[in-house]
């Protein structure tokens, strides 16, 4: 009987955590399939910069005259490939526990590289097969006491993801 009491209270502990873990999910997740974004909680891998003017020289041949015509594109922002480990998804699913994505950034490493976790906000260029950062879009992101993902203020993740839905991506169009 002694034996049994102690167990007895580890499996009660044990289920009442992985019931918390269960709703917290369910309360995290958001979905509509005709809107390309993708909001996730994600652990830091890696961000690695590199030259977005790299190889930006584009040859076409001037229908009319049958000249060759030389393009360059210059971009203005500095550019990251980057490396998150998905600890939840918010909104839209990401089908993969690590995802790696562009990030442009005009004003040198980008803000979210400073955290261990992080909300991020993606959408999928179908042309190019690549995920791309909406620019300057991250919040800071901790567990609480309770396990529960939070805003360094204390907001909910829905909070935090409601606030950029109504304003910068709506702004942007990617919300009605």
């Amino acid at each position: 009987m002694k034996r049994i009491l102690p167990i007895f209270g580890i499996l009660i502990a044990l289920i009442s955590c992985k019931s918390t873990n269960i709703i917290q999910e369910s309360e995290l997740k958001m979905a509509n399939e005709s809107v390309n974004l993708y909001a996730f909680i994600g652990e830091k891998i890696s961000v690695i910069e590199f030259d977005p003017n790299e190889n930006n020289t584009r040859i076409e041949i001037d229908s009319i005259t049958g000249d060759t015509i030389r393009k360059v594109s210059y971009s203005m922002d500095y550019g990251f490939k980057n490396k998150f480990k998905v600890l939840g998804n918010v909104f839209n699913e990401l089908k993969t526990d690590t995802i790696e994505f562009i990030a442009y950034n005009h004003y040198g490493r980008p803000k979210f590289e400073n955290y261990k976790n992080v909300l991020l906000y993606i959408s999928l260029n179908k042309e190019k097969g690549h995920y791309y950062h909406q620019k300057y879009q991250s919040d800071q992101v901790q567990k609480d006491k309770n396990g529960i993902w939070k805003g360094m203020n204390g907001e909910s993740i829905k909070e935090l993801f409601m606030e950029k839905r109504n304003g910068v991506l709506k702004a942007r169009g990617i919300f009605e």
